[in-house]
């Protein structure tokens, strides 16, 4: 019988395995694979792999060893694996740093993070030696009068100083109370160094980032020291450094003495320019057209070194574990043979603790084209904290992110978390450059607290022993599970959408005016999503709005009566919209200052900001002004479309009291002290040019238009734009057709008069509200039907409509500080096509991009500028 070859013999069972429907298992990720490439490169012999040092170099060679073992190919310059990425005015502290009481009893003193001490950037090297003098806040001013050194001599002695001023000194330039300026002046005075005294907000001197710091003498050492530094020194000498900065404070009378001490400091300090590299390896793409796109995955390789006492801080969580599931990542594509469609780039970062020095140079100097770059995937902490994953990103690229949670098994979707707010890692370095980018944290972002996720960060105990390996096979199979199809998806995915959804959902997004809070008294539940109606929760979710002025309307009393009620209907207001805050507390918070909006960023809340339409309100009373401002209103408009007793209104044919008379005058100083907005819409044009004339405070226009554009008399002329820009206020451009475009607004205000006439009816608005209700609802009912007819076929407003006026009040004002959005949602009959409700008002953002604007300004205009007047303004809690 003939013996059958060996090879022929495998081949057959290879074959008969594939045609049974069987295929070979694929590689998956292992937890303790991954795990030994952070226990190399996160041990003491890379010394903390500080960016710029040999240990930095040594640990981008073993990635760069690895990726090449893996499989992927050179992605870094010249054809090799690193872009070498500068480092000017490169920083270095290093041991030994010491701080010693030689006199009268020998004590040594910890330096580094946290410990007694610290050398400050730009300390002269060296060994300084004297005997001690507090100099107090080491100031002379001969303007003041104020000498902390008249009545001591410094020559030779190491001056203990605390940083900053009093307020009763405030009057001193800040040039002139720099801590720069201070060590100058006690060079000047022969001192041998300083002592910053860390006794109140902690003033420890930053890197300097690649900026150039001043250098100071050799030996001439500058460092700080903590309050258990400047106790022991004192109480040694049974003195009491707090009685004499008390004494200073509270006499405003210097207490500068010389101490009979003896220290001695010591430190060593580095700056010049070094380079250290990134480290890329590609996994080039196959596809025909699709390969010169690419995805990239980084995070980086470098970590905080050494500090000054020699504890090495390893960086094994932040950020070794992230660069080892990432060559994880590439050994399992190996073994897997994938061939992705696109160009996959796996990237080690350099600098990233340093101020994204690595990621910034790369956006600034791409090796692959930006806009050919799909997706940025950064990994940053992934080795502690419990099995969820916190995806940045995920909630600013909605769009992007739910096609790719499509795609990512039931048991990964389950562990998804949204991670808003997401800043500080390198990701950050692309965002600004138009790239959309995502960032996977293991574990619940950095709280600090004794049960934080990731508890050793930046901390000598961010050491390989705290590594959950599981947590690495994770990020992993999130990473893999991702890369795999977007780097074989067949859709076109650059598109430019993806950046303005995030545009949008990143900039503080305030509506200045709604009318909404009256659908509420009505019965609307506006926690649920409505049919009808602009605004609901649900559709400022939608919308990415951060602040929403919610205005309580008072309308021209028609008599006495109404007039005398007119603060009842506000405060039914105010109550409905404290009710709507209280009920929805997962949702909306009351805004009452400039301080809450920092709070609804990392909620996702919207705020809510109570404002009043019509100084009728007010009952010509100022003390009910006061109980308005007590009751959470920050914001009122003075009229409405007649004039009050002290303010004329657009609507009045002629200005009765030629703008503001002193009760008028009286309410805007009131508004003023207070903190609340003052508000112009709807005011007659003298009464604006009195208003923006007595107010010392940013002003605004919550819901108006253009009047160069259409001439309407809610509209604002350019004269009172650039009145408007001079006192540093605002105009919210109002969604109202008949406001953005008059032309048609001029003929249904005919349509209106002829049908008045038809129907026997006055004119005059107050008489009007008097007739009699079946004739007037004749009328309306004739009024809708004439008026569709004579739309129809007009040219409408639209998104674009209310972009030209944005851009004409940009124009006329010189710039983009002066206009933001009110759009009246609520309040009007009729919306500009795409902007039927607040969930659509990202179609604002898409039409200012696609017109060329630059971000910083399209932030300003769809609510930073309104934030501005609101931190102006209502700044501070009263």
């Amino acid at each position: 019988m003939k013996k059958t070859p060996l090879l022929y013999l495998i081949f057959s069972i290879i074959l008969s395995f594939f045609l049974s429907g069987q295929v070979f298992p694929q590689e998956k990720p292992d937890g303790m694979r991954t795990l030994a490439h952070v226990n190399h490169l996160a041990s003491d012999a890379f010394r903390g792999r500080k960016s710029g040092t040999a240990e930095y170099l040594r640990a981008a060679e073993y990635v760069a060893e690895k990726m090449q073992e893996f499989g992927l190919q050179p992605g870094g310059e010249k054809g090799t694996y690193f872009q070498q990425v500068p480092f000017k005015n490169w920083k270095d502290i290093s041991p030994p740093a010491r701080l010693e009481i030689k006199d009268p009893l020998p004590f040594s003193f910890v330096p580094g993070r946290g410990k007694d001490f610290s050398p400050w950037t730009g300390t002269g090297s060296g060994t300084a030696r004297g005997k001690l003098a507090f100099a107090g806040y080491g100031l002379i001013s001969k303007k003041l009068g104020w000498n902390d050194y008249a009545d001591i001599d410094v020559k030779g002695r190491i001056v203990l100083i605390i940083p900053g001023a009093p307020d009763f000194l405030k009057e001193i330039p800040t040039k002139e109370k720099s801590d720069h300026k201070k060590i100058e002046t006690a060079i000047d005075r022969g001192a041998a160094g300083v002592i910053f005294l860390n006794i109140g907000p902690a003033t420890r001197r930053r890197s300097g980032g690649s900026a150039k710091v001043p250098v100071y003498p050799e030996n001439f050492v500058v460092a700080s020291a903590e309050i258990r530094v400047v106790d022991k020194i004192f109480y040694s000498l049974g003195l009491s450094w707090r009685t004499l900065v008390s004494r200073t404070l509270r006499e405003k009378k210097t207490h500068s003495r010389l101490l009979d001490m003896t220290v001695e400091m010591e430190a060593h300090f580095v700056q010049e320019d070094r380079e250290a590299p990134n480290v890329i390896g590609i996994l080039p793409g196959q596809h025909p057209e699709r390969k010169n796109e690419t995805i990239l995955i980084g995070g980086h390789l470098d970590h905080l070194g050494v500090d000054l006492d020699g504890t090495v801080y390893n960086g094994a969580d932040d950020n070794a574990a992230s660069v080892a599931v990432i060559l994880e990542i590439a050994r399992v594509f190996q073994r897997n043979n994938f061939k992705p469609d696109r160009t996959i780039v796996f990237i080690g970062w350099a600098g990233e603790e340093l101020g994204l020095v690595g990621s910034r140079h790369y956006t600034g100097h791409p090796l692959y084209p930006l806009e050919k770059t799909l997706l940025y995937i950064n990994l940053d902490m992934v080795g502690t904290g419990d099995s969820d994953l916190f995806v940045g990103g995920m909630w600013e690229f909605a769009d992007l992110f739910d096609i790719i949670k499509q795609n990512l098994s039931p048991e990964l979707t389950e562990k998804l978390r949204f991670r808003y707010d997401y800043r500080g890692s390198d990701h950050s370095a692309f965002l600004p450059k138009g790239v959309s980018a995502i960032s996977l944290r293991t574990g619940h972002p950095l709280t600090r607290e004794l049960d934080d996720e990731h508890p050793e960060y930046h901390r000598p105990g961010d050491a390989p022993n705290i590594i959950q390996p599981e947590l690495l096979e994770l990020a992993a199979v999130y990473n893999i599970q991702v890369l795999e199809f977007l780097g074989s998806c067949p859709n076109n995915l650059l598109i430019p959408k993806h950046h303005i959804y995030f545009l949008h959902k990143t900039s503080f997004v305030a509506d200045m005016h709604c009318d909404t809070i009256s659908r509420a008294l009505n019965g609307t539940d506006l926690a649920k999503e409505q049919d009808e109606g602009h605004i609901d929760i649900p559709k400022l979710k939608k919308g990415a709005v951060d602040l929403q002025v919610f205005a309580c309307y008072v309308g021209p009393p028609s008599n006495d009566l109404q007039k005398a009620s007119a603060a009842k209907r506000a405060f039914d207001q105010i109550d409905a919209v404290h009710e709507l805050v209280e009920n929805n507390p997962d949702d909306l918070l009351l805004i009452t200052s400039f301080e809450d909006t920092r709070l609804l960023r990392e909620t996702r809340k919207t705020g809510v900001l109570i404002g009043i339409e019509g100084g009728y309100a007010i009952e010509n009373d100022i003390r009910l002004l006061r109980s308005f401002y007590r009751s959470g209103v920050r914001l009122m408009t003075l009229t409405h479309w007649l004039d009050t007793d002290w303010a004329d209104a657009s609507g009045d044919p002629e200005a009765q009291l030629g703008g503001l008379n002193d009760l008028g005058k009286e309410v805007v100083r009131e508004m003023n002290k207070l903190g609340m907005i003052i508000d112009v819409s709807h005011s007659h044009d003298e009464t604006f040019r009195d208003v923006v004339a007595l107010s010392k405070h940013p002003i605004i226009a919550s819901h108006s238009c253009c009047r160069a554009l259409s001439d309407h008399h809610r509209n604002l002329s350019d004269k009172m734009l650039k009145a408007l820009a001079k006192n540093g206020g605002v105009i919210g451009i109002n969604f109202a057709p008949g406001f953005l475009n008059a032309s048609v607004s001029d003929q249904l205000r005919a349509l209106r008069g002829d049908l008045l006439k038809k129907h026997d009816l006055p004119e005059d608005r107050e008489a009007f509200e008097k007739a009699d209700p079946e004739t007037k609802n004749r009328f309306h009912d004739e009024y809708r039907k004439e008026s569709d007819v004579l739309l129809k076929g007009k040219p409408q407003a639209d998104v674009r409509t209310v972009v030209d006026h944005i851009e004409h009040v940009i124009k006329v004002t010189g710039n983009t500080n002066h206009v933001g959005l009110g759009s009246d949602f609520d309040g009007i009959g009729s919306t500009p096509e795409g902007l039927e409700n607040v969930g659509l008002i990202s179609n604002i953002t898409a039409e200012l991009y696609r017109r060329g604007h630059k971000d910083a300004d399209i932030k300003k205009i769809l609510g930073g500028n309104f934030q501005r007047v609101l931190r102006q303004v209502c700044g501070s809690r009263r």
